[in-house]
């Protein structure tokens, strides 16, 4: 009898253990989506993933370099000022998980960081932009909810500009989801955070072998173009 009940225990823990590695993988899995290559599509979107203040804290175990943090969040309020002048759609995106069972494990092992409830669900304050479209993701990557994809066909969006974080994480995914649909991908580098630095620089290598660009320099470029155009 008791050798039945420490197998049913046994058991249950190897389907508990099992069942939670099935939902990490379901998160971090990127999407497939009908191509859009030929939808003639031609129009451009700034993406600012994950910039929530429950990922931007400055204090825990997971903060940042104030002054890393600082120059990505200048970049991502320069990027969505040249998206305002040249009529580029804005797009934040918000991840909060779903279900008890992985709000539970993020409460107990993650401190609470995008769970359903917390206090810091919302963009961080010091994101300037006005975004066109505001949504809230339960996977790493975006396309996961229809509503993006939707947005981006009514807006005629090939192009997409990523910016946010973890570049490891969710822009990576989002990255692989666009360029598995047929979207330019462009990863403005100086606005993308990541804890990880050197397993960064091996994803944008990896990201850039799938098809996607990986820019420096967008606003001061477009400064650039500009002032060709209108000589002082």
């Amino acid at each position: 009898m008791v050798l039945i009940l420490v197998l049913g225990v046994l058991l249950a823990l190897v389907a508990l253990v099992a069942y939670t590695f099935w939902g990490i993988l379901k998160i971090q899995t990127p999407t497939n989506g009908p191509s859009i290559k030929s939808e003639g599509r031609r129009g451009t979107a700034l993406l600012i993933i994950d910039v929530q203040a429950d990922f931007t804290k400055e204090t825990g175990s997971r903060k940042w370099d104030p002054d890393y943090l600082q120059s990505r969040l200048d970049q991502i309020n320069a990027l969505a000022e040249l998206a305002k002048q040249k009529g580029w759609p804005i797009i934040a995106i918000r991840h909060v998980y779903l279900g008890w069972y992985t709000n539970f494990l993020v409460r107990l092992l993650g401190g609470g960081l995008g769970a359903q409830g917390s206090a810091g669900l919302k963009m961080d304050p010091r994101v300037a932009a006005k975004p066109d479209l505001d949504f809230e993701k339960s996977k790493s990557d975006a396309f996961g909810e229809p509503e993006l994809s939707v947005f981006l066909k009514t807006h005629q969006v090939d192009h997409l500009i990523l910016t946010g974080l973890d570049g490891n994480a969710c822009v990576k995914n989002t990255s692989i989801g666009a360029l598995n649909r047929g979207y330019r991908v462009e990863l403005c580098d100086p606005a993308i955070l990541a804890y990880n630095q050197k397993a960064w620089e091996l994803q944008k290598e990896a990201l850039q072998e799938m098809g996607a660009a990986v820019s420096h320099d967008i606003v001061e470029n477009a400064a650039d173009a500009g002032a060709e155009k209108d000589p002082a």
